[in-house]
């Protein structure tokens, strides 16, 4: 089942942060760039950036 993250509970933004990190990371390498915004986000940046997020 498909279910909208709760990103304002701390655990549950530190999982979606590592998981985009690992992403990003491998498309980074694979287009030869580091500067992808995402790899830079915190847990507080994931928390305030008004997106939503499922799993």
């Amino acid at each position: 089942m498909i279910a909208e993250l709760q990103i304002a509970d701390e655990k549950t933004a530190a999982m979606v942060l590592r998981l985009q990190r690992r992403a990003y990371t491998i498309e980074a390498q694979i287009i030869g760039s580091t500067a992808l915004p995402p790899l830079h986000d915190t847990i507080a940046s994931l928390q305030r950036c008004g997106e939503r997020f499922f799993g």
